[in-house]
């Protein structure tokens, strides 16, 4: 039987791959050449790097010196800072997030490669590139996490590829640019190097003893090294929350401001580990096949029992083909990444009972559980298929069996990518003759308004400086957190108030030069400024008080200190207060 190069192999998979997510490529490119999308976390990451932009320097504030020094691990920061020398930071985000989640599906079609040849490969790429989960939890934003999952896709080549130095390298990367890669990475290395389950399995059982704890503590005198300049970062905006502190910081905590699973006190398997394992059946963009498509045709309550049954098909395919494979010749990759899953479970329970110091436990769970189904899943089915007696002398008739049962898989679950997120991370037209006036104002400005609204993307569309954003509001560190309390209580106090002497405190005290209303807050009932606890149950009694003699609504104050005033907008220049 004719067997077809690799290289035609290759070129059959991408031109594949090019078919069913070409409208998701394209769709990626058009929205990110609009100079009002701004990718979610973007709005917090980015601006910080303004003020190394060597033509247009934007001042630099207390938040995002914050960002930079306790936030942003050490590559990361010097990339962008770099970048931003040369080119708009924004621009180079784009670039570095998309390379980073082309580099990501490249290494786990290589790894797909090695599992199983060129079918095996086409099927990890075409589940990761499908999954949500990957593009718009670890990707979208240009977060230091959208180098967590490139860098967990090299762990995994390396573990297949019985690579123990590259896995080193691995811990390195991952304490500069995000460290929970660098927790994973080092220990799947010592238990390689250390435990003879490992070890023998590999290249390592030819490794003196003395040669494998030189390499261990090599790659963790390394890393630890890496990780220094992120440590001494915090030291200046106090130490981290505790669960004990969301009595008095109830921000922190349960109806505080982040989702329920990144929230002091934080959980030990929690309903997102389900979400993990499950994600990655969750497509985004157009189906493939609508009119076969589960998201598309069932109610909630039947498409949520049709993912628990694909969940447990997916379990019983993967224990079944792991079986097999420790009875195989890739016994030795099969323990290796039985280990790394093992190795991320441990961590999520460590860093839960050393919380906070091994940073949000979920993480672990987040940047292990997804790959059950997009890689050990097809790897197993492949093998699985590969045992009908018919198929082990009829390889071609295997893979297209194969093949034809991850074309179920798409067309039950499978999007092309070309999800609409610009609902989401764009401003409104409404909102863009606003961002406009702002961009035209002096780079020493300080824009304050209601830290849930139209403020959230200021810094990031107009390159001027907010006082406080939600996504601004941090609250892993003591002193930034009782920073962020003053603000938000003055923010209130000005925005809720019957007089100028608020707004003035801001524009004295805090340096605050222009404060923007959203007039919808105090007019429409069904839209009323939200924020998180401790503020949630004072905005309410507040309104009510100042119904009818808001000062913010004061029409001599607009006509007076307004700078912009449209579609229910307005800026005041505090400069101009009565």
């Amino acid at each position: 039987m004719l067997r077809l190069p690799d290289w035609t192999k290759f070129v059959l998979v991408i031109l594949s791959l090019g078919f069913l997510f070409g409208p998701g490529i394209q769709h990626h490119w058009r929205i990110a050449r609009d100079p009002y999308f701004v990718p979610f976390d973007a709005v917090q990451y980015i601006p910080a790097f303004f003020k190394f932009d060597a033509n247009d320097p934007v001042p630099t504030t207390y938040i995002k010196e914050y960002f930079l020094n306790a936030i942003c691990p050490p590559l990361y920061k010097a990339s962008l800072a770099l970048g931003a020398r040369f080119a708009d930071v924004r621009d180079v985000q784009l670039v570095l997030m998309y390379a980073a989640y082309g580099l990501f599906v490249a290494v786990m079609g290589r790894v797909g490669w090695l599992l199983g040849g060129a079918a095996v490969s086409f099927a990890v790429m075409a589940l990761t590139i499908s999954a949500w989960i990957f593009i718009g939890l670890g990707f979208i934003g240009g977060a230091p996490r959208m180098y967590g999952y490139p860098l967990i896709a090299i762990t995994l080549y390396a573990l297949v590829r019985d690579r123990p130095r590259l896995l080193g390298l691995m811990a390195i990367l991952g304490a500069l640019l995000y460290p929970i890669v660098a927790s994973i990475a080092g220990i799947c290395l010592s238990g390689w190097l250390i435990l003879p389950l490992f070890a023998k399995q590999s290249s390592v059982t030819r490794w003196s003893l003395r040669r494998r704890l030189a390499t261990l503590a090599a790659a963790g005198l390394l890393t630890v090294s890496c990780l220094v300049p992120l440590l001494l970062g915090h030291d200046a905006y106090g130490r981290r929350l505790v669960a004990a502190d969301t009595v008095n910081y109830p921000e922190a905590g349960a109806d505080g401001n982040y989702r329920p699973y990144d929230q002091l006190p934080y959980p030990l398997f929690g309903r997102e580990s389900l979400s993990y394992y499950l994600g990655p059946l969750y497509s985004h963009g157009d189906a493939i096949a609508p009119w076969l498509n589960l998201h598309k045709n069932l109610d909630p309550v039947t498409l949520l029992a049709a993912l628990a049954a694909a969940g447990l098909a997916v379990l019983v395919v993967v224990s079944a083909g792991l079986s097999r494979v420790l009875q195989s010749a890739q016994r030795g990759a099969g323990i290796r990444l039985l280990g790394f899953f093992i190795v991320c479970v441990l961590l999520h329970v460590i860093a839960w009972l050393a919380t906070p110091y091994l940073y949000i436990p979920t993480r672990y769970l987040m940047f292990s559980l997804p790959f059950i189904v997009t890689l050990i899943f097809p790897w197993s089915l492949y093998l699985l298929v590969g045992r009908i007696g018919r198929f082990q002398t009829a390889p071609r008739l295997r893979d297209c069996t194969f093949l034809a049962i991850i074309g179920v898989y798409l067309i039950a679950f499978g999007g092309r990518g070309n999800v609409e997120i610009e609902k989401g991370f764009m401003v409104a037209k409404a909102s863009q003759p606003l961002y406009a006036a702002i961009a035209a104002l002096p780079k020493n400005s300080l824009i304050a308004g209601w830290p849930y609204g139209e403020i959230k993307n200021i810094e990031y569309a107009t390159r001027r400086n907010a006082f406080l954003t939600a996504q601004l509001h941090q609250v892993l560190h003591l002193e930034f957190v009782e920073t962020m309390r003053q603000r938000m209580d003055a923010v209130f106090e000005a925005y809720f108030s019957v007089d100028a002497a608020p707004l003035r405190r801001l524009r004295d005290q805090f340096g605050v030069t222009h404060l923007l209303v959203e007039t919808h807050h105090f007019s429409d009932p069904k839209r009323p400024p939200e924020y998180f606890s401790p503020w949630r149950s004072r905005i309410g009694p507040r309104l009510e008080a100042v119904r009818d003699k808001a000062y913010l609504m004061s029409q001599p104050l607009h006509h007076r200190a307004a700078v912009f005033n449209r579609n229910g907008l307005v800026l005041l220049d505090l400069a101009r207060l009565p």
